[in-house]
């Protein structure tokens, strides 16, 4: 924990604008308390419903541990006779069934992009995720799918080598940096984020893609440039650490799900440092904003056309859709977005 301590000392004396918005203020304490004291070899298990806020929600059911016990067993009774064993769903549906249909519309993606396919890579067992499933010998969880189809939309453009530089804000449990790293061994990829929500996915990527892959952000704490990277690694900073992205070329910069949880001006602050040094742009996010109400969620919601707004002439927007997971629409209801904008020549 002393990794920890060291983060969120760097943190606290990092510039306001780099803290916590609103949004993740709710949940700042708690996530360290919890940190502190959870087993990181079930981080994926479901033990923890607070991590699932960023990524670690590899389940098929959605239920706390602190339920009752009695109320548990039912759940998992229901799914065993009634679920998991029986075409109980509409349409005749199994578990099974949607599992295999996420997977096949991996691999359509993967033909429409050009892409590498989804049967060239798997998922980890590290973490203990619930939602567990093999198709072809290879293991994988609808999680796990779910970000391949977030690299095939962006693939279907910026068309990856292999060799290239990523950048990304927020990378939550890493799943997308496990996802690429797997695909292409030789991409050079830094990952930013929050003190608590970096330790693990520093955590976790160094479980699954090995620790020879990894530069930790301990030692990353007191770079003042990036001229020295090692390349083909993953590098690991604190959100707080993102000028040093100013004047830095790189490929794409991606972010998923976190700048609508942010306001307006933190998010103009960002983009700021990499606009005109990276020639893709990913985003997938609320297209309406993320909640705002009273003292909780974000204070101003920032929607689809602020991005553009904020990246001004520099960029042009390639593609724009609405963003699917592997098996469904991202959301149900607020609609979240997925877009690309290149860097003008």
């Amino acid at each position: 924990m002393n990794h920890l301590d060291k983060l969120y000392q760097a943190y606290d004396n990092a510039p306001e604008i780099f803290h916590a918005s609103r949004y993740w203020r709710a949940y700042e304490a708690d996530i360290i308390a919890q940190v502190k004291t959870a087993d990181l070899s079930e981080l994926r298990s479901g033990k923890y419903p607070l991590f699932s806020t960023f990524g670690f929600n590899d389940l098929v059911h959605y239920y706390h541990p602190s339920m009752p016990f009695y109320v548990r067993m039912i759940r998992k009774l229901v799914r065993k006779l009634f679920i998991d064993n029986r075409a109980a769903l509409p349409y005749s549906l199994r578990l099974e069934d949607i599992r295999e249909m996420a997977y096949v519309h991996c691999v359509l993606q993967g033909e429409l992009a050009a892409a590498a396919p989804i049967s060239s890579i798997e998922t980890s067992r590290f973490g203990k995720p619930q939602d567990l499933f093999t198709i072809d010998g290879k293991d994988y969880t609808v999680r796990f799918l779910n970000y391949y189809v977030r690299y095939c939309f962006g693939q279907r453009y910026a068309h990856l080598k292999g060799d290239e530089t990523i950048v990304e804000l927020g990378s939550g449990s890493g799943m997308q940096v496990e996802i690429l790293k797997k695909l292409y061994p030789n991409l050079t990829i830094l990952c930013f984020d929050l003190p608590a929500q970096l330790f693990l996915c520093e955590h976790y990527l160094s479980n699954v893609l090995g620790a020879d892959q990894i530069v930790g952000s301990e030692r990353n704490l007191a770079l003042t440039g990036l001229s020295n990277l090692e390349k083909g690694k993953v590098h690991f900073f604190g959100n707080w650490q993102f000028p040093l992205l100013k004047n830095f070329a790189f490929d794409i910069f991606w972010n998923a799900a976190s700048f609508g949880e942010m306001e307006p001006g933190i998010v103009a602050n960002y983009l700021s440092y990499i606009k005109g040094n990276c020639r893709w742009v990913y985003l997938m996010q609320a297209r309406n904003g993320k909640e705002s109400a009273g003292n909780s969620g974000v204070v101003q919601p920032i929607k689809f056309d602020d991005y553009g707004a904020m990246l001004g002439g520099e960029y042009r927007l390639v593609r724009e859709a609405d963003a699917y997971d592997a098996h469904r629409r991202v959301s149900q209801t607020g609609g979240y977005f997925q877009a690309l904008w290149q860097r003008r020549a």
